[in-house]
């Protein structure tokens, strides 16, 4: 979860319409999988992410040349110092539909 500068809403939207292949290719390639970010339109930014070790598909992009100029464009977008990847308030689930209807015996039907 992040918060996006409100001025600043539609360069984040437009940004995000068209990320760079190469940073696209990154994220894939360091494990990052089911990758999505949903902007209220106060500037509150929550990403949903799927990985089998988050903190090392986090290293690894965050290792990449591509990242850290990505990193240092959307800063600004932010209003903060630093790369917004690191200032993320990180929240662990609570609840998960297919997951309890499983512990449940309720498999899911088409």
């Amino acid at each position: 979860m992040g918060r996006v500068a409100p001025e600043n809403l539609d360069a984040y939207r437009t940004a995000h319409a068209a990320v760079w292949p190469e940073l696209l290719r990154a994220l894939k390639d360091a494990g990052w999988n089911n990758y999505s970010l949903h902007l209220a339109d106060d500037g509150l930014l929550i990403g949903y992410v799927e990985s089998d070790d988050l903190d090392a598909a986090q290293a690894r992009v965050a290792a990449t040349e591509v990242n850290r100029r990505w990193q240092a464009e959307m800063a600004a977008l932010f209003g903060i110092e630093g790369a917004p990847d690191e200032s993320w308030t990180f929240m662990p689930e609570v609840f998960h539909l297919e997951t309890q209807l499983a512990a449940a015996g309720e498999g899911l039907t088409s």
